[in-house]
């Protein structure tokens, strides 16, 4: 069978120009609006030229400003600028900056005018000290803060000072979290309450494998209690079992330990028992 082609209607050719000079005419209004986006974005008087530092001071300080000076350098899709204080990459310069200096506790960064970023540093104070997994295989000593996370390695003069803390530390790279937050901040309260409480000063506390928790007096006396019984419960325990024999009559450094971890049912041993 032949096949004709027949010639395209005068109509259908109409259109088909009438769409080609529709699309080129929004092809060209798009280009000019994006064109003008990027003219905008690279006006000199909205571009970052200046970076300020607080919270840390000298090189560390000119360190932090060469860090987000070369993240504000080059362009988004080589057109529109990084330095732009509109558009600049505020989530990843902190990002960036707590990743590569574990003992920032935060990164603020705020436009002090169109042209300059003040950088905040706030970093971490260390309340204590973590020393491995186990109190019998240490580990060089981690600063912790307060909200128990290890940083930075302890200076030997700030291991004498702090309680040692052992157990597992989540993550490989500093910085790395010891228990949560919750157990941590429960548990140093409870140190500090017994030292103020006993006048004696806690050496180490050790979590194992299990939660199971042993709170070692630099007399050598050990308390041992759950971690999931809480810092207020354990202390009410102790010096409740502190107002009836034996422990009235002996000091606890002639113990060697108080079991907590049974309920009403207290376990303890004398030394040379």
């Amino acid at each position: 069978m032949a096949r004709v082609q027949l010639p395209e209607s005068k109509l259908r050719a109409r259109k088909r120009r009438h769409r080609v000079v529709v699309v080129a005419l929004w092809a060209t209004l798009a280009l000019l609006f994006v064109g003008g986006i990027a003219f905008a974005t690279h006006l000199p008087h909205i571009r970052i030229v200046e970076v300020t530092v607080t919270g840390v001071e000298g090189t560390e300080a000119q360190s932090v400003v060469s860090a987000v000076k070369a993240r504000l350098a080059g362009n988004y899709l080589f057109i529109f600028p990084r330095n732009n204080v509109l558009l600049y990459p505020r989530s990843s310069i902190s990002a960036e900056l707590l990743r590569k200096n574990p003992m920032y506790a935060s990164i603020d960064i705020n436009p002090k005018n169109p042209r300059a970023l003040e950088v905040v540093v706030a970093k971490r104070t260390p309340k204590s000290i973590w020393c491995g997994e186990a109190r019998l295989s240490p580990s060089p000593c981690l600063l912790l803060d307060e909200r128990g996370v290890a940083y930075e390695a302890a200076p030997a003069a700030q291991q004498i000072v702090y309680t040692s803390y052992f157990g597992l530390l989540k993550g490989n790279t500093l910085p790395r979290q010891y228990l949560t937050e919750e157990e941590y901040r429960s548990l140093v309260a409870l140190v500090l309450a017994l030292e103020a409480d006993q006048e004696s000063r806690i050496a180490t506390v050790e979590v194992d494998g299990t939660k199971d928790v042993r709170m070692r007096f630099a007399g050598g006396f050990e308390l041992i209690f759950a971690l999931k019984d809480g810092g207020g419960d354990v202390y009410e325990r102790f010096t409740l079992a502190l107002t009836a024999e034996p422990f009235t009559t002996h000091s606890l450094s002639s113990f060697e330990y108080l079991d907590l971890r049974f309920g009403d049912r207290l376990y303890y041993k004398l030394k040379g028992e």
